[in-house]
């Protein structure tokens, strides 16, 4: 009875380990889609670059192959703007997606969301919040330029150099649209700006505390100065200094120029006084060719009358294109004078200056014995003749009268009249020289060529009429 008892107990087991049967070949395998990367990613407040990886397996059944799901893509989704990720992800591609910085104090989470149909997985993306003290930007000693042309970057900073009383940055590039200024030891609390126009090449401009970005009116590579004072600065062509540096024009001021066979073929005149000058030209012939505009190509004037002058002789100018020609040695030093009031050019040697005369008057003491006065800017000319023959038809003789007492013509100055000569308000007695008087229509024409006791050397020119003066009762006039 109890051997009976036992087989049947062992009977179900036997069956059980029997059933060892092959799977049909009709059983569905599951569709799935599971991430396999992490599910929490994490960067710093500068952001950066993400990558998603994941499986996907698609619907199927074994045995039966053409049956799979037509589905090709992941839907991507994720609300946060500071997460830049593609809507759509072809199932064979991961998920790239791209964290931009974080420039506040707080930090940030957002999810991102990958599905298809019914299926899904999600990614949590943490950043970390800015300093909320961020480190210092790197900071220099002295003078630098920030702007346009290094993204107003302190680290970036073209550092200026100390070089005889200036601070300087060469060859720096610059477009018109570029905008810059001066900072002190790398901070920008500390800057030196313009006045709101365009900086022209090769002039000087006011620096001024929190001024407006400085900008060029001409694109190309200057060296830029700032001087030591801090309230001046350059932008000079390549290789030029401060010392050549111009004024600038005043707003609505006339620009006056000089065009011609010259080094820089154009050379800027600037006001002095009654003149507009251009200093210290060279010309590249022996016969200097030129003519004066304003404001560029506004007014050109040239010769009134075609020919070939001297140097310090007074030119009539008249608008036109007629140069005026001087003959001249080539690369020796010329000024360029140019007076509007009476349109007239002089071109001098460097350093002299022409001479217009403002008045002119005579006295008489008697038919042999006259004086001319002769006045102009700063300077007074007293010449006491003794001519040593009476004046004829009432015209003073042509003649060239000396200076000194060595001459046996008779035709000199009276050296013992108290002053011959003064110069800016100071009285000079006159040592050496002569003056020449020739007749001219209405008028003498008179050129001076002296020196003082105190070594002043002056020549001047004067064409014009003399205001009348009388001898014994008979006026001296002008000749015809």
């Amino acid at each position: 009875m109890k051997k009976l008892f036992y087989l049947l107990i062992a009977l179900p087991l036997l069956f059980v380990a029997c059933d060892n049967r092959e799977p049909s070949p009709y059983e569905p395998i599951v569709r799935s889609l599971e991430l396999t990367s992490e599910a929490e990613m994490n960067f710093d407040a500068e952001g950066g670059n993400g990558t998603i990886n994941y499986l996907y397996t698609p619907g199927a059944i074994t045995g039966n192959e053409g049956i799979e799901s037509e589905v090709t893509s992941l839907t991507i989704k994720c609300d946060a703007d500071w997460i830049e990720v593609a809507e759509e992800v072809m199932l064979s591609e991961p998920i790239e997606f791209t964290v931009l910085a974080n420039n506040s104090t707080a930090s940030r989470k957002a999810t991102i969301t990958a599905s298809i149909d019914h299926l899904s997985f999600e990614v949590t993306v943490k950043q970390a919040a800015a300093s909320d003290t961020p480190e210092p930007e790197p900071s220099f000693e002295g003078w630098g330029i920030i702007g346009t042309m290094n993204e107003w970057s302190v680290a970036n900073a073209i550092v200026m150099e100390e070089a005889n009383g200036y601070y300087v940055a060469n060859a720096v590039e610059l477009a018109t649209s570029d905008k810059f200024k001066f900072i002190k030891d790398g901070d920008n609390a500390q800057n030196r700006g313009g006045n709101g126009q365009a900086a022209d090449p090769d002039y000087y401009y006011t620096a001024q505390l929190w001024g407006s970005d400085i900008y060029v009116s001409e694109a190309g590579t200057y060296d830029i100065y700032l001087n030591k004072a801090e309230n001046t600065y350059y932008i000079m062509s390549e290789g030029k200094s401060p010392a050549e540096a111009l004024e600038p024009l005043v707003p609505g001021e006339d620009l006056y120029e000089a065009y011609g066979n010259f080094e820089g073929d154009k050379a800027r005149l600037t006001a002095e006084k009654k003149y507009y000058v251009a200093k210290g030209v060279k010309f590249n012939a022996t016969t200097a060719e030129f003519d004066i505009r304003v404001n560029e190509n506004e007014k050109v004037f040239g010769a009134k009358e075609d020919a070939t002058y001297a140097v310090e002789e007074q030119i009539a100018v008249a608008e036109g294109d007629t140069k005026i020609k001087v003959a001249v040695e080539a690369d020796k030093e010329y000024d360029i004078y140019y007076r509007s009031d009476i349109s007239s050019v002089w071109l001098m040697p460097a350093g002299v200056k022409p001479l217009i005369w403002e008045e002119v008057t005579g006295v008489a003491f008697s038919t042999t014995n006259f004086a001319i006065n002769m006045k102009a800017e700063g300077l007074e000319f007293y010449f006491d003749f003794n001519c040593g023959v009476a004046a004829e038809n009432d015209i003073i003789p042509e003649a060239i009268y000396y200076v000194n007492d060595e001459n046996n013509s008779g035709f000199n100055f009276n050296l013992e009249n108290e002053y011959d000569i003064r110069i800016d308000g100071v009285k000079s007695k006159l040592k050496d020289g002569t003056m020449t008087i020739k007749h001219i229509s209405g008028g003498y024409d008179i050129t001076i060529d002296v020196e003082s006791i105190h070594n002043h050397k002056i020549k001047a020119h004067y064409a014009g009429p003399i205001g009348e003066i009388t001898i014994m009762g008979r006026p001296i006039t002008n000749p015809e």
